[in-house]
């Protein structure tokens, strides 16, 4: 079946009004890159969010899907498609930057680990240097923790206590600011566990 025209467009969405996933799976492939380019250029500005144009585009296709099959949505044209879609992605890409910008996200600013308030009872952030007196028995005890973590935790363990920044680790390790801060508590998380009291 051919689908280069306009009629194509408004009978894909006719099917996807009908649940039809291989006429979503088609307006899909018609519309993301177009769709990506136009969240990167919304977050564009907040360089902490550059990698979360899929995220914004895909969530944009979710609530569109849903509201075409409640039946909610009404298109006659390709055109009315695409502004669609457009305003839909445009709103979700500045919804995370609100989300990434709110106070309890650190109102924006970049914060380390060592700038977080320390809770009562949580270990140490993990960049938080050991004086000297601690000697070889130290050393010997955070070798058996870092030997406790999985290889990728491990990875970013030894970056972090080497100093590195999570925007540095990010960018060696070649994922998310966001990413590198989920494996850090992930790790806070384990050695609190396997080394409850220490």
């Amino acid at each position: 079946m051919a689908d280069s025209g306009e009629g194509s467009i408004t009978r894909f969405f006719a099917l996807v009004r009908q649940g039809d996933e291989a006429a979503a799976a088609r307006l899909w492939e018609r519309f993301v890159p177009r769709l990506l380019g136009l969240a990167r250029r919304t977050l564009s500005s907040h360089q902490r969010l550059n990698g979360f144009a899929d995220d914004v585009v895909q969530s944009a296709f979710a609530s569109f899907f849903h509201r075409a099959r409640g039946g909610r949505l009404v298109i006659d044209s390709r055109d009315d498609l695409w502004n669609l879609l457009g305003v839909m992605t445009v709103r979700k890409a500045r919804r995370a930057i609100r989300r990434q910008g709110a106070k309890k996200r650190g109102g924006g600013r970049v914060l380390n680990e060592a700038a977080l308030p320390q809770q009562p009872g949580m270990p140490p952030a993990l960049d938080a240097v050991p004086s000297p007196h601690f000697g070889p028995d130290f050393d010997l005890h955070a070798e058996e923790m870092l030997a406790e973590l999985p290889d990728e935790l491990r990875a970013v363990a030894v970056l972090r206590l080497m100093g590195h920044t999570n925007q540095e680790i990010a960018r060696q390790l070649d994922w998310t600011v966001r990413k590198v801060e989920r494996k850090l508590h992930l790790i806070r998380l384990r050695w609190e566990k396997e080394f409850p009291g220490e």
